[in-house]
């Protein structure tokens, strides 16, 4: 969640409300530096403290799933798509969509493709190899812990440790 977006939500609502810092952060129990963090995206509030905040405006966080939410539209996943292209910038031969899914789904990685899939495993944004295990569960009808454990076994064979993250 971007702190930044959530607390000019917060921000906007105030003054919709006509309220000033102090009178929202003395009714959410808050102190006026600390509303000021939220508002600027500045501060790590507690889920408590935004909590009482998001009460006192009537706001409400709503958990959505971006990718369900394409799938209900019948756009097609394209999270092994976008990591094959971005993985294929530094290198030669070119890692597709499907030998990706292919390496994922069974924990193994021809020889040629090793340099890309090190480079997705230790390089992609965590929201995109997150994704891309979903993915390949969904298209291969299996559980997406069997998943993580062959991108465990891969980032293994492939020393792509991503600080320990994969051991």
């Amino acid at each position: 969640m971007n702190a930044a977006l959530l607390g000019s939500a917060i921000q906007r609502k105030r003054i919709a409300l006509g309220l000033t810092q102090q009178q929202l952060a003395d009714m959410a129990d808050l102190s006026r530096q600390s509303l000021n963090g939220i508002e600027h995206g500045t501060i790590n509030a507690t889920l408590k403290s935004l909590g009482r905040l998001m009460d006192v405006l009537g706001l409400a966080l709503d958990i959505q799933d971006p990718e369900a939410s394409r799938q209900a539209k019948g756009a097609p996943t394209r999270a092994l798509w976008m990591a094959a292209k971005g993985a294929n910038v530094s290198y030669t031969g070119e890692l597709t969509a499907g030998e990706l899914e292919r390496a994922l789904a069974t924990g193994e990685v021809p020889s040629e493709y090793r340099p890309q899939i090190a480079h997705v495993l230790d390089e992609a944004p965590l929201q995109l190899v997150t994704k891309i295990v979903a993915e390949v569960a969904a298209k291969q009808q299996r559980n997406p812990a069997d998943i993580w454990k062959n991108l465990r076994r891969l980032a293994q064979s492939l020393m792509a440790t991503r600080g320990g993250l994969w051991a």
